[in-house]
């Protein structure tokens, strides 16, 4: 199993990014504070809402990685359905995947031939719902429940000189250090309120940005593009992102 321990590596680190990005849309009200009569809270409801009447979309999106002054850029085409149906389609580099129907995540390596399998519906003894389900307040919020957030300026929404467009720009912190991501800034579109870009940054100093482009809302996308078949030689790591905390 030796072979596995980098895919394992993998599946912590970056990749549990995209997961919370797909799942940030349960965030509890914690800052009333209002700037130019908008307030955290409102915004987050709007996000909620905006996200609730959301059928389905298509996106380009771009993952780096900053860590030890190295950069690692990877990008592709994502899907979303409701219900939970996430997938990852990578372009570069060309062949990984991440992809849920709902009830099971899968990510695949393809340089390793290797796939996590992630049981979205998997109980820990001490918790109180499923993990990382999108059907479930519980599984939601088992990420959130432990940051705090606010605007990370008075002047809200701002206008960013990469595309001249308006984003409400929302600082994330946990409330103890346990590990992981310590700090999340979120880019909401002030218009569209989708989440178009996610800066998260561990106590290790490694920075993970994701970014969206190109966002096509309500996308017509057939259930099967959410199904993941590994072939025969494929290694399977079962349950890879549960820690035991």
């Amino acid at each position: 199993m030796k072979d596995i321990k980098p895919l394992v590596s993998l599946l912590r680190t970056p990749i549990l990014s995209l997961v919370v990005l797909f799942f940030i849309l349960d965030l509890g009200a914690q800052s009333s504070t209002k700037h130019n009569w908008n307030s955290p809270s409102e915004v987050v409801k709007k996000v909620r809402k905006n996200f609730s009447d959301l059928q389905s979309y298509k996106a380009d999106f771009m993952i780096q990685t900053e860590a030890n002054k190295k950069i690692t850029t990877k990008k592709g085409v994502c899907y979303y359905k409701k219900g939970g149906k996430i997938k990852y389609e990578f372009s570069d580099p060309a062949g990984d995947e991440i992809v849920s129907d709902g009830k099971t995540l899968w990510i695949f390596i393809k340089r390793l031939n290797a796939a996590g399998k992630q049981d979205l519906t998997l109980n820990k003894s001490n918790k109180s719902g499923p993990i990382f389900s999108p059907a479930t307040e519980e599984g939601l919020s088992r990420i959130f429940r432990k940051y705090h957030y606010k605007f990370d300026s008075i002047e809200q929404p701002q206008v960013s000189q990469k595309d001249n467009r308006k984003y409400f720009v929302l600082a994330l912190e946990q409330r103890e250090k346990i590990g992981g991501y310590e700090t999340m800034t979120l880019s909401v579109d002030a218009e569209t309120y989708f989440i178009k870009k996610a800066v998260a940054s561990d106590g290790r100093g490694k920075v993970t940005t994701v970014e969206f482009f190109g966002v096509d809302r309500n996308a017509d996308i057939e259930d099967g593009v959410f199904n993941f078949r590994p072939d025969g030689n494929s290694k399977i790591v079962n349950n890879p992102l549960v820690s035991e905390e």
